[in-house]
């Protein structure tokens, strides 16, 4: 049903390449070209988030860089189902299936919500729980409103978010494995600190998961 509902959208909203904007058939991850290069690159990377496991399908940078940031900040979410089949496949391989009881996010402030009008991360969290058969759950709130952590210096980016999110309800994630989804990881220090905020209620276990990492620009201590 989604595969025919997506090529009907198609027929008004072509679908293009998230890497490169060509054209592309409805369903399609990528057009040729774009497929056959990223996948050659395509290696899990194993990263981290300031003591949590975490994976990204990629390097920050080149096409899936130009790529994430259309889908940020240029309405481009036709890119999430492409993305989160790459994303998917690694999820399945690096923690294997039936891993995780919930699939959540890392949640924007209200006001930079309705000024984008769509969080990118939570549309994947979405996705992927379709794709993996993984119940998804709001589970956090920001409440503070912060600078944007890419324009910080790395020092700042410690403090940066400190006391920005709280649990939404602490019943719901108590003893459960918890796979959080966010675009980027870089320092590690957003996803660190949503994944710290929610292990305050007690889950199992608390996983990561990204399209990319930036991570070889930061101290490696952040990778595990």
């Amino acid at each position: 049903m989604k595969t025919f509902l997506r090529q009907v959208t198609a027929l008004i909203f072509p679908e293009r390449c998230p890497y490169c904007s060509d054209l592309i058939e409805p369903c399609e991850i990528a057009c040729e070209h774009c497929y056959s290069e990223i996948r050659r690159k395509h290696v899990p990377l194993k990263s981290g988030a300031r003591g949590f496991r975490c994976i990204s399908a990629f390097v920050y940078g080149g096409k899936v860089r130009r790529m994430i940031l259309r889908l940020k900040y240029f309405d481009r979410i036709q890119y999430v189902p492409q993305v989160a089949e790459l994303m998917a496949d690694d999820i399945r391989s690096a923690y294997g299936e039936n891993a995780f009881d919930l699939i959540t996010f890392v949640p924007m402030h209200e006001k930079d919500l309705k000024k984008r009008g769509y969080n990118q991360s939570q549309l994947l969290s979405k996705a992927l729980s379709s794709l993996l058969d993984i119940p998804y759950q709001d589970t956090l709130r920001k409440i503070k409103r912060t600078k944007k952590q890419h324009r910080l210096k790395y020092a700042e980016r410690k403090t940066n978010l400190t006391g920005a999110f709280e649990v939404i309800d602490k019943e719901l994630i108590k003893d459960k494995r918890i796979l959080l989804i966010d675009d980027i990881v870089t320092s590690g220090y957003t996803l660190g600190n949503c994944a710290k905020k929610l292990s305050s209620a007690k889950p199992e276990l608390i996983c990561c998961a990204t399209i990319a990492s930036a991570q070889g620009k930061y101290p490696q201590s952040t990778v595990i």
